[in-house]
């Protein structure tokens, strides 16, 4: 199996997208300790938590796949498991989850945002070691 590494260009954008994920997921967790602190309007943090664990998600699992050689199926598959698991248990599951259809749709965003990027680094941001 072959590795690669990201062009400089892609490897500033997948810590630009894991900065974007944890700020969003830190602007959560200070508003949850102190309600004061408010760095998103509230309609998004509410919801903003299922889009930056699913976009980090997939993001740290595609790009070692795809460093270690591995090939898009596994990614596209993972992708389509994050989604399809966060739909089922937002919408279908309501004795362990208050049902709620926008936090499988920021979720659903979050993968998608990943998706393409991981999809973008396949296609020209990999050289062989």
């Amino acid at each position: 199996m072959q590795k690669y590494e990201a062009k400089k260009k892609y490897l500033i954008i997948y810590l630009c997208l894991i900065a974007v994920g944890a700020f969003c997921m830190m602007s959560r967790w200070l508003n949850t300790i102190d309600p004061g602190i408010i760095l998103l309007p509230g309609f998004l943090l509410s919801h903003i938590t299922n889009f930056a664990l699913c976009m980090m998600a997939l993001l740290i699992i595609g790009f070692i796949v795809l460093c270690f050689g591995g090939k898009l199926r596994i990614i596209s598959i993972a992708a389509l498991l994050i989604a399809v698991l966060g739909i089922v248990y937002e919408c279908l599951l309501p004795f362990l989850n208050t049902p709620d259809i926008w936090d499988a749709v920021f979720g659903t965003a979050g993968t998608a945002v990943a998706y393409i990027y991981l999809v973008m680094l396949k296609r020209n941001g990999l050289i062989a070691k």
